[in-house]
């Protein structure tokens, strides 16, 4: 009789000390979760936008063509391409045709741009004049706002240099809400 009693009291002690120690992982758990709740800091849509555009731009301007010819391999050589040998051929495309055809293709995937968004993507030479120039897109987002002809709009703008030797491109890609 007095084994079954130390046993039971092992038995006792035994589910004390598990109950115990699930309390304990349970509050080591609970106190992770409070921290990194509290320390997690949510982003707002307007900095998602402007990070998405901005990736967005960075992504397009690294698409590779496809083609092994230097002039034509990224959507960026093309652009420098177009400015700067606007005759060269990739194909049977001109530099300045097959950018805006992969542009085009390259935006049309992306859902936020296809259904929520209207874009313009543009390259702009700086420092020098050339009368070539690329705008794929809704060119009525390139308007000064504070101009009269042109309605307020909220857009977000991201912008890369594209550099040749020492001309320089800016590319430019603005989305804004339809």
């Amino acid at each position: 009789m007095m084994c079954s009693r130390l046993n039971a009291g092992r038995h006792v002690l035994k589910a004390q000390t598990s109950a115990l120690l699930i309390m304990i992982v349970l509050i080591i758990f609970g106190s992770i979760a409070v921290f990194v709740v509290t320390i997690s800091r949510n982003i707002d849509f307007d900095e998602y936008t402007n990070l998405y555009t901005s990736n967005l731009l960075i992504a397009m301007m690294r698409t590779d063509t496809g083609y092994t010819n230097p002039e034509c391999k990224t959507v960026a050589d093309l652009l420098i391409c177009s400015y700067f040998t606007p005759e060269f051929r990739c194909g049977e495309y001109t530099c300045t045709g097959l950018a805006e055809s992969t542009i085009q293709d390259y935006m049309s995937e992306f859902e936020l741009v296809r259904k929520n968004y209207r874009y313009l993507f543009s390259v702009k030479p700086q420092g020098f004049i050339s009368d070539t120039q690329v705008q794929i897109g809704e060119a009525s987002l390139d308007c000064d706002p504070s101009g009269r002809q042109c309605p307020k709009i909220e857009k977000i703008v991201s912008a890369e240099t594209i550099q040749s030797g020492s001309y320089v491109l800016k590319a430019q890609l603005i989305i804004a809400k339809k």
